[in-house]
């Protein structure tokens, strides 16, 4: 049941940690609870995040500050030849492909 507009109700922040980085902040169930200020604090920051430059992006850590960091660049994959080695050890397996 959402707590908007009904008296009494007291609405659950949290925020997940992973790493020393906040992932994620949100109400409801979930994460670690904190506190309305706390939640709101770090709204804040996220609303004010850096502006990254090409290659680059920010993370928020626990401290509150943010860190910068190089995106990883994922290369292209031959998708038809690790379809074909996946199937092929799947075959191994014992499992049958209908064509």
């Amino acid at each position: 049941m959402a707590c908007v507009g009904v008296r009494g109700c007291n609405m659950r922040y949290y925020k997940n940690i992973d790493s020393n980085y906040i992932i994620a902040v949100g109400t409801g169930s979930g994460g670690d609870e904190i506190g309305e200020q706390e939640y709101n604090e770090i709204l804040a920051i996220i609303s004010n995040k850096p502006i990254a430059h090409d290659g680059f992006d920010y993370r928020l850590k626990t401290d509150l500050t943010w860190e910068e960091y190089e995106k990883t660049v994922l290369e292209p994959v031959d998708e038809p030849a690790e379809i074909a080695d996946y199937e092929n050890a799947l075959s191994d397996l014992g499992v049958r492909f209908d064509d």
